[in-house]
This record gives structure tokens, sequence and C-alpha cells, in this order.
């Protein structure tokens, strides 16, 4: 029943239109297919010479002559072969239909899930490992793209049985009774192997999960590893993890296989049954007989394929219970949704945080506490601290990434909460020590900034970010930076992303370590840079590089959470000097 409910739960958010068209196909294909068997009937009586050699001959005659049909070997031949080329039109557009179906839900669970993704807290967000959603939106969502699509065979399958069925109980209601015991009497002995089919389903998703974080841990530490020569290690270690994927999957190819075995033998030990108890003690007529073995014929391979697809659905339903579990989870952490298109957000008086205090969960030290702090407008700010002093949670909060667990964060006086942190992220810019950067153009990853910037916005914010080396280049703003920018050096890296950040004109500009990378002329361009946008924008450096902390007009220097001391360069350096970092 639970398959069923999952199966349900995905159809409800299919169109309705699509399911309904899919619906009648199915019917229209079994109900042909039915047709056909039963046109056999007055077929065979014809060819033994005797048209009423069957009770069934005289009123199918009937129903044929009332539908235009003489009862003639050349008209039954005629319209059998008139039904399959009209079955083989159904059952090409059911699998169409069936098809687009299967892809809209697919995709459309994709980025619903990709979307819930998008829209959690940061906090829940950097809880979880990455390599789990993606291999969740990647290969788990595949997978009940392909259960579903076996499920919807089984529509049809069952279907089929019921048409076949119903011939059958036209023909003869006691073998089909005594088909229909034995068949639902085979499809329940096999129940365990479902629920074993369950049990690897969960095992592969656990395994593949396993698989996909242990490669993208391998990729990312690639360099590393060729450094260190672990480059074996890592082979051993993605070895054993494929090796328990094979496992899980060759265990359920197995159980497969058996139930398929199964059903074949004690398929032909009942066909043989049924044949030789309705010639020898029901006495049914030959070309009943004939019919019913062709039938029977028809429907063990189809029993046999009723339960293959079930197993395979149950087999995926771990990926979409998992997936369900993860919207869920999204749902409960998600952010309030903003407005759709926010507009601008100033900073006229001062960025404020007053007795701001955040814990992350696991934890019983804040990562940073009762911090009070104004950034005024258009000036700079710069923090510094050790590794773990809370500069980077405190630049979250004032991105308005984390909302705090205590006090409050105000633009202007005015509370950035729930819905306004996401307009309040519109306009803030933000440049990491690591750089984000797609395998695409230099033109393209900048636009990332802002879509409709014009050629002379771009120049203008590759210069002021000291990246005009992109003029330089061959193929200038069309050149290939590389997976991640690893065609550029790291300097170039940063400049792109300083430029990319000018590009939005934000009223927050945040640099994170984000000249670290430069030698000391391209540092003091930037900045050269950054002061020349001394009362335009609100500025926060969180750095180390004493030139760069020099010309800030405000130092904040942290320690454990706190903010220890602040004010110029010169008020903050003794106690810089008494804790270095």
């Amino acid at each position: 029943m639970e398959s069923l409910r999952g199966f349900s739960r995905l159809m409800s958010q299919a169109p309705k239109g699509l399911v309904a068209a899919l619906l009648v196909l199915v019917v229209l294909s079994s109900a042909t297919d039915g047709i056909g068997f039963l046109l056999l009937v007055p077929l065979l009586g014809l060819m033994g010479g005797d048209g009423q050699s069957s009770p069934l001959v005289g009123p199918m005659a009937e129903v044929l002559q009332f539908a235009g049909i003489p009862l003639t070997t050349l008209s039954l031949l005629t319209a059998f072969v008139a039904l399959v080329a009209t079955r083989s039109v159904i059952e090409f557009s059911r699998g169409q239909v069936s098809a687009h179906l299967q892809h809209i839900l697919v995709d459309q669970l994709r980025l619903k899930t990709y979307a819930a993704l998008l829209g959690v807290e940061w906090r829940w967000l950097n809880t979880t490992r990455r390599s789990d959603h993606a291999n969740l939106l990647l290969t788990n969502i595949s997978r009940i793209g392909n259960g579903l699509s076996q499920v919807i065979n089984l529509l049809a399958t069952l279907a089929a049985i019921v048409a076949y069925l119903s011939v059958a109980l036209f023909l003869s209601p006691a073998i089909a009774t005594l088909v229909i015991v034995s068949g639902g009497g085979m499809f329940w002995l096999l129940a365990g192997h479902r629920r074993q089919a369950f049990r690897l389903g969960q095992d592969q998703t656990i395994a593949s999960r396993a698989l996909q974080g242990n490669i993208e841990e391998s990729l990312a530490g690639i360099k590393l590893s060729k450094i260190l020569g672990t480059e074996q290690r890592h082979l051993a270690q993605l070895s054993k993890t494929m090796k328990s994927l094979r496992e899980h999957q060759l265990r359920f190819v197995s159980t497969t296989g058996l139930s398929r075995g199964l059903f074949q033998f004690f398929g032909a030990v009942l066909l043989a049954g049924y044949i030789y108890v309705g010639l020898e003690y029901w006495h049914v007529a030959v070309p009943e007989m004939l019919t019913l073995v062709l039938i029977f014929s028809r429907l063990v391979p189809l029993f046999m394929a009723g339960q293959q697809q079930s197993h395979f659905w149950t087999h995926a339903l771990p990926a979409l219970y998992e997936t369900e579990e993860l919207l869920e989870q999204c749902r409960a952490a998600a952010e309030p949704i903003g407005l759709e298109n926010p507009t601008a957000w100033p900073v006229n008086t001062a960025i404020d945080l007053v007795g701001v205090s955040i814990t992350y969960g696991g934890r019983d030290v804040p990562a940073v506490q009762d911090i009070t702090l104004s950034l005024p407008a258009r000036t700079t700010t710069a923090v510094m601290g050790p590794s773990g002093a809370g500069k980077s949670t405190l630049a979250d909060i004032v991105m308005g990434l984390l909302s705090p667990d205590t006090g409050a964060f105000l633009i202007d006086g005015v509370p950035v909460v729930g819905a306004a942190r996401d307009r309040w992220r519109k306009s803030v810019a933000y440049v990491p020590q690591d750089t984000v950067l797609f395998h695409d153009t230099i033109e393209n990853n900048l636009l990332w900034g802002k879509s409709d910037a014009s050629p002379d916005e771009l120049r203008i914010a590759l210069t002021r970010a000291a990246a005009d080396f992109v003029f330089d280049l061959p193929q200038g703003l069309q050149t290939q930076v590389g997976d991640g920018g690893l065609r550029l050096s790291g300097g170039e890296r940063q400049r792109l992303a300083l430029a990319r950040a000018l590009l939005r004109r934000p009223s927050l500009l945040i640099l994170d370590e984000a000249t670290s990378a430069l030698d000391v002329a391209n540092e003091s361009r930037i900045r050269g840079a950054i002061e020349k946008l001394h009362g335009d924008l609100t500025v926060l450096i969180i750095g180390h590089r004493l030139p760069t902390l020099e010309h800030a007009d405000q130092v904040v220097l942290m320690d454990a959470g706190r903010v220890v001391a602040k004010g110029t360069w010169a008020e903050v350096r003794p106690a810089q000097m008494a804790a270095p970092l």
C-alpha cells in the first residue's frame, strides 16, 4: 500500500490532461487486445470446418454481423489485422505519453528539490553535506524516474491482465477463476522478494551517497593528492566504495532474476495444469481451449512482468522517501520569501549590530557573542583576528545570511528580519577568499553580477578591480576561464571576482581576505580602487594585510567571538600587539 501511496503522491503533481490521456490509451490498448482474442474463437471454429463447434460461436457471430462484419475467414482475418494495427498505433502513443509524463515529473521534482535547497536558511545548509545533495539531485531522482517508468508500465500490464481475464471469464469462468486464484497466490508468495527489494534500495541509496562524496572529495583534493603522492590511496577508497555499491546492485539483480525464474517455472506448470483440467475434466470446446491457451500463454509473462515492475518500483521507493524527507527538512528550514524584484536598499546612516550572539548547533561556545558594532555609511571597516575568532560569522550576519539568536541587526535603524534579509542581500556584494568562477567565458562570469551589464559597464568594473589584464588576452572577454577558473592565476581570479562584485553597484561590499593572493603592486591598485569608492558605498574588509588595515576608517579586533578592540589602526594596534594573530 505504501508503494501505491508513493506513486499517487507523484502522479498528483502531473498535468491532469496528460494523466487522463495515458489512462485512456492504457484502456484502449488492453481492450483492442482482448477483442482480438475474442475474434479467434469464431475464426478457429470456421477453420475447424464446424462453425458451431463452440456454443459461443453463434452469439459472437451475431455481434460481428451487428457490427457489419460477415462471418467469413477473410473478414475475420481482416478485422483481426486491423485490430492489431490499431493497437500498435495506440501502444506507440501510450509510449510517447508515458515518456513525456515521466520526464515532466522527474524534471519537476528535480527543480522543486533544487529550489528548496536554494531557499533554506544558510545555517541549516552549513550542517549538511554538499555531495549528499548532489547525489540526491542526480542519482536518486533518476532512480525515481526509472521506477516511475516501471510503475506506469505496470498500469498497462494490469490493464492487459484484466482484459485477458475478462475474455477468459467469457470463454470459461471456471478456468479463469482458477487462473486468478493461482496467479494471485504466486504474486503473494513473492511478497518477500519485494520487501527485500525495498531493503536493497535503501542500501543502494546509502552506497550511492558514499560514492558521490568520495568522488567529489577526491577531485577537489587532486592537486594535494599529486603533491603528497596519495593517488593510490584515493583509488583504493574509490574501489572500496564502488565494490559496496556493486554488491547491492548485484544482490538486487539476483533477487530479480530469481523471481523471474520462479514465475517462468511455476507459470509453465500452471499452464499445463489449466490445459489438462480444461480438456479432461471440464471438457472445454477445442476452439475455446486453443484461445484460452493463447491467453494463458500471454498471461504468464504478464504476471511475471507485473512482478518485475513492482520489484523495480519498490527498489526505487527509498530514493523517493529520501527526496521527500529532504523537501520536508527544507520546508522547515526555509527562509521567509522576499519580494520577486526588490528595490535597492541604500545605507544612509549606518549598519548596526546590537548585542548580537549566534551559537551553531552541536556547539556550546557561541561563534559570536554579544557583538555591538556600527559600520558608518560610506566608510571602510576592517575586521581582524585569529582563526576561529568569529570574523566569517560576523560577515554572514552583516550580509544577511544568518539571523542572530539574540540581539538585532539594523540598517539605518530598521531591523533586518524575515523577508527583509532577502531584500538586503540584493544590495550586498561579497568577494570571498576562495573565488567562485564557472567553466565559462570571462564575460559570462561577470554577467552573474549584473545580467544586463553593457560593454562599458564591464570595462569600467574590470578597470576598477585592477583586472584590466583581460583586455590584453587574445580572446579578451570571451576567454574561457576553465573549471573553477583554473586557467587563470589566483590573483587574476580574485580580481575578476572583485569586478563582478563592483558591477552590482552594491550598498555594502564585503572583502573576505580578497587581496591575500595578490602581489604588492596589484594589492596597491585594488586598495586605490577601494579608496575611490569611499563615500560611495560601505566597505567591510576581513583580513590581516597591514596596508589595507592602515587605510580603514575603523579597525575591529575580534577574539573568541567577541570584539576586544575597535577604533583607528593606531588605536587598535596596541591590543593587536598584545594578542598577536
